[in-house]
C-alpha cells in the first residue's frame, strides 16, 4: 500500500505553516520529489538547495525541512489510524 498525500494539500498545508508564496512552495516541492527527503542521507542536499533556490538563510531552510517532514509524518500517523478515510 503506498501513503500518498494530495500535492495540493500539502502545498496549502506547507505555506499556511512557513508563510511561503505559492511559488516558492512548488520549487520547495521540486527539490523534494528530486531527492528523497525522508532519509537523513540527503538532508544536508535538500537544504543548500533551498538555501540556494530560495534565497533564503540556513536556519529558515532548515525550518521549511522540518516543516515538509513533520507534515508527511503527519499524513502517514494519520493514514495508519484511518486507512480507509477519504477514500473513493
Amino acid at each position: 500500500m503506498v501513503i500518498t498525500m494530495n500535492k495540493k494539500e500539502f502545498l496549502n498545508e506547507l505555506s499556511k505553516q512557513t508563510n511561503l508564496t505559492e511559488n516558492e512552495t512548488i520549487l520547495v516541492n521540486d527539490i523534494l520529489e528530486k531527492n528523497f527527503f525522508i532519509s537523513k542521507k540527503n538532508k544536508d542536499k535538500i537544504i543548500s538547495e533551498l538555501v540556494i533556490k530560495l534565497d533564503i538563510s540556513l536556519d529558515k531552510a532548515i525550518e521549511i525541512y522540518n516543516t515538509c517532514k513533520r507534515i508527511v509524518s503527519e499524513e502517514i500517523k494519520d493514514k495508519l489510524k484511518h486507512p480507509f478515510k477519504n477514500q473513493d
